[in-house]
């Protein structure tokens, strides 16, 4: 039928990839291997490891921290009935006893430590730590000026706006180590429709490192397991460790666990020549969200709800230390507190992703990954053409040659009369259209317008067909 003076058949035909089948078994074992290789590592790397058929979203958190003192049995301070159980003293090696030498500046120097001592303080958790938005400044050494505004100050200037009453005073935080920090946080993903509390969730503190205070605190810790899901029972670090757990199921560590999953102890060098104690650090907390694991998607728990986990990460820098000034006003505006607070600073940062199976990424990498097919494809033409053995043959067979497009210039020269008259000659049908005609006479041959040379390479034949990766065009009529 026709169209609008148009054939159907040629407005609606359908183009098809031209197939040449090679019967060589070493050349379709060796496509088929590569195919096998591509499909396995989309199957099993892509899509079971990687879980590419998941849609990942940034899970965002927010996260509060507080400072408690050591109590008896971890009670609430606040409690009329509770009670601390700070140590003595004169048994905290770090503090000046009668058994030190004490110097001019306010320190001390006590038999078997290396560093300068200093009195202690008793303080509780809020006086012992500063919370700034997530982060937080758990105090070990103070430096505490009195001072009074200069009220000689005026109009002609002034050379010192606070006057200090006396010496400085000096102190380390007595027991600071034995402190608890608790982490209270949740995550949410909208886009996902997961929200999780630190109380449905399961968390874990990672020992990451291997120094002799990691690999004792792995040793020491019977929970210690080599990775947070589908793990086993270690004694050795790296490790992970399960957080000490309120009657509220909220997350807390003591100062002095956390410190050894860093591998620092307050008592070791800092980069000035004095301890980390006096000095201070900051250290960064991640907290890695996750609901997925490779091999296995996504996490389920028994009821068939996400199963949300998070690991605590501490990343020290020692030779950073820190410091954070407070003014606390005895008379204000004339006679304050200067307190310099020497500690470790805790930089709190939510990271990881939660993810849901989602059909468009799946397809996405599905379809992504039929470009790997195709290039195993490539590979085995461009060997079986330029390495293997049989290299000419398969080129032979893989490559066709359009014709010496003179020749068709040349028979476009003629007339209708004169191209039916060639294709009389030749013992061909007349018929089809001038092109038709053309491609007809040009297959016969045209003995006087080809070299031999050209003929031979080829078999005498002169096709229009383009070579690698031409396609045909199917017509049903």
């Amino acid at each position: 039928g026709y169209l609008c003076e148009y054939d159907v058949d040629d407005l609606f035909a359908y183009n098809a990839p031209k197939t040449i089948r090679i019967r060589d078994a070493r050349l379709g074992l060796l496509y088929y291997f590569l195919v096998f290789l591509i499909a396995t590592y989309i199957v099993v790397f892509q899509l079971l490891r990687q879980n590419s058929y998941l849609k990942f979203r940034q899970a965002a958190a927010t996260v509060r921290l507080t400072l408690q003192q050591p109590t008896r049995g971890g009670c609430d301070p606040t409690n009329s009935s509770c009670q601390d159980i700070y140590p003595a003293i004169q048994n905290l090696a770090y503090c000046c006893s009668d058994a030190c030498r004490n110097n001019s500046d306010g320190s001390c120097t006590c038999p078997g430590q290396q560093f300068l001592s200093y009195p202690c303080q008793y303080v509780d958790g809020p006086q012992a730590a500063q919370i700034l938005n997530d982060n937080i400044v758990i105090n070990t050494y103070r430096r505490e000026y009195k001072q009074e505004l200069n009220t000689s100050c005026g109009a002609t200037g002034c050379t010192r706006l606070w006057l200090n009453q006396q010496d400085a005073s000096q102190h380390f935080m007595a027991d600071v180590e034995d402190f608890t920090m608790l982490v209270d946080h949740s995550v949410n993903q909208r886009e996902l429709g997961i929200s999780r509390t630190a109380r449905e969730m399961t968390g874990w503190l990672l020992v990451n490192g291997s120094n002799s205070i990691q690999q004792q605190l792995c040793k020491e810790t019977l929970s210690a397991m080599s990775q947070p899901v589908f793990g086993r029972t270690t004694d050795e670090a790296p490790c992970y460790i399960r957080p000490n757990l309120t009657h509220e199921g909220m997350d807390f560590f003591s100062v002095r666990a956390v410190l050894m999953a860093m591998g620092v102890s307050l008592d070791s060098g800092s980069y000035n020549g004095r301890s980390v104690r006096y000095e201070g650090l900051t250290a960064t907390l991640a907290i890695q969200y996750f609901n997925t694991w490779p091999w296995h998607g996504v996490l389920k728990k028994s009821s068939g709800s996400d199963d949300v986990s998070y690991v605590y990460s501490l990343i020290p820098q020692a030779e950073n230390p820190y410091k954070v000034t407070t003014i606390i006003w005895l008379a204000y505006p004339t006679r304050r507190v200067r307190q310099n607070a020497h500690g470790l600073y805790l930089a709190v940062v939510p990271t990881g992703s939660l993810a849901a199976f989602d059909l468009q990424t799946l397809l996405l990498t599905l379809t992504t990954s039929l470009t790997l097919l195709a290039m195993g494809s490539v590979v085995v033409k461009y060997l079986a053409m330029y390495v293997l053995q049989q290299r000419e043959y398969y080129k032979e067979m893989l490559v066709q040659v359009s014709a010496d497009f003179s020749d068709v210039r040349h028979l476009e020269s003629k007339s209708d009369e004169e191209l039916a008259g060639i294709m009389r000659d030749k013992g061909l049908a007349v018929q089809g259209s001038r092109v038709q005609m053309i491609l007809a006479i040009l297959n016969s041959g045209l003995p006087d317008q080809n070299p031999p040379s050209s003929q031979s390479s080829h078999n005498g034949s002169a096709r229009l067909l383009e070579a690698v990766g031409s396609q045909v065009e199917v017509q049903i009529r």
